[in-house]
């Protein structure tokens, strides 16, 4: 037995420093890369707009912020008043790359003083993610209500007043595209093509498992949707995990682990260098961290449906200093997000079907409503140092049971001050 350990332990070793290997090649790549890109100083580039809006300066004057996208990078220039641009089209423009560091570059979050902006005819022939968008647009008169749903289904990005109102509801979590949406096609698969093919198998080829091909069925769709979407950091996350547990349940090892979110992780930095500064792959991460940690600790504790309203309401409170850390606004509005989580789990599927079915515009009058509605907020800001601390308390909460319930207390809290501040 304790070879067997020893054993695995070398292995996990090995494995790890493999990944170290990976992830210093595709470093250095892109540091070759970034090396080009700033050799060539002032250039023109051909980019894709992903999103346009206002954003109030220092100086208190209105500017117009353009978050563009080229085959390399992502960056972020100044456009003028004059400039009518919008997400999905295609510009030429002159840049210049002043002050761009390598970790920025990497991170795909820089600014670039760009000049001679034109907008290009758009193309002819569509993708398969443009078709899809308009699709979307075309059942809704609204263009902040079409924003969400082709990020809901498409992982597109929103403008900055609809990016607002989803801060004030809380609900980035169930925009950004990741593990419950994952999860929801696969369902959908094998709920409509199990019945069949357990009959079909059982006729003619009762020698195959007809569970394992429609995995296989399974993770080929969600290729091609992740194909569709493009790179999204928690997709990419959820998307492993899944692959990885489809193995270990052939293998017969456990899943619910925090080793597989561990190796995730790094398989994910390894290929994609870019993740270590990816705040959406963090906050996809650390929700499945706390999800494993709750049941680590009360797993045998309650029954299902008590499980169904702690589980929601623990990750909600642990996630509180991570989330107020990058983004301080905090409302007591965020707690309708209690509520939220579990409408989301009908919404979704039933706005699918009826986008499918051309009726996507039945709930556009109660989103407005929703969108419009608007408590008090304040900020709370979160210092780096206690940022850090919570992380390692985090890690630690996997062994003291004591901090387990510490962490969600902490966020609690943060509602407390929160109130304080606005109301008193």
């Amino acid at each position: 037995m304790r070879f067997k350990a020893l054993k695995n332990r070398e292995i996990f070793t090995i494995f790890c420093l493999f990944c170290l290997c990976i992830f210093s090649i595709n470093l250095a790549i892109s540091y070759h890369k970034y090396q080009i890109f700033m050799d060539k100083g002032e250039q023109e580039l051909t980019a894709t707009v992903i999103s346009s809006y206002e954003k109030l300066g220092d100086d208190g004057k209105k500017r117009q912020i353009l978050k563009l996208k080229t085959d390399e990078f992502l960056f972020y220039t100044l456009g003028a008043k004059t400039d009518e641009f919008k997400a999905g089209d295609s510009i030429f423009l002159s840049v210049i790359n002043l002050d761009v560091s390598f970790k920025d570059y990497l991170a795909s979050s820089f600014y670039m003083p760009s000049f001679s902006r034109e907008k290009l005819p758009r193309k002819a022939t569509l993708n398969i993610n443009q078709k899809l968008q308009s699709l979307i647009y075309a059942q809704h008169e609204n263009s902040k209500i079409s924003q969400l749903y082709s990020a809901l289904f498409l992982g597109t990005s929103i403008d900055a007043e609809l990016r607002d109102d989803v801060s004030h509801l809380g609900i980035a979590h169930l925009i950004a595209i990741s593990g419950y949406h994952l999860g929801f096609i696969s369902a959908v698969i094998f709920f409509v093509f199990r019945p069949l093919l357990k009959f079909l198998y059982a006729r003619f080829l009762p020698f195959r498992n007809y569970n394992f091909d429609l995995a296989i069925v399974v993770f080929i769709v969600l290729s091609f949707y992740f194909f569709i979407i493009g790179f999204i950091p928690s997709f990419l996350r959820a998307f492993l995990m899944s692959i990885l547990g489809f193995y270990c349940t052939l293998k017969g090892v456990k899943i619910l682990n925090f080793k597989t979110l561990f190796i995730v992780a790094l398989v994910s930095m390894s290929l994609f260098p870019q993740l270590l500064f990816s705040v959406g792959f963090y906050f996809s991460l650390m929700g499945v961290f706390y999800i494993f940690l709750y049941f680590k600790h009360l797993k045998d504790k309650f029954s299902p449906f008590i499980h169904l309203i702690l589980l929601n309401l623990y990750v909600c409170f642990a996630m509180e200093i991570c989330v107020l850390y990058f983004f301080p606004l905090i409302s007591l509005q965020q707690l309708s997000v209690l509520a939220i989580n579990y409408i989301f789990s009908v919404f979704y599927p039933l706005s699918a079907a009826l986008h499918i079915a051309s009726y996507g515009g039945i709930f556009d009058g109660l989103l407005n409503n929703v969108f419009n509605f608007r408590l008090s907020s304040t900020k709370i800001f979160v210092p780096a140092i206690i940022f850090i601390f919570y992380n390692i308390a985090s890690l630690l909460a996997i062994k003291f049971r004591s901090i387990f319930y510490i962490l969600p207390l902490l966020g609690l809290l943060c509602f407390f001050v929160a109130s304080y501040k606005i109301y008193a």
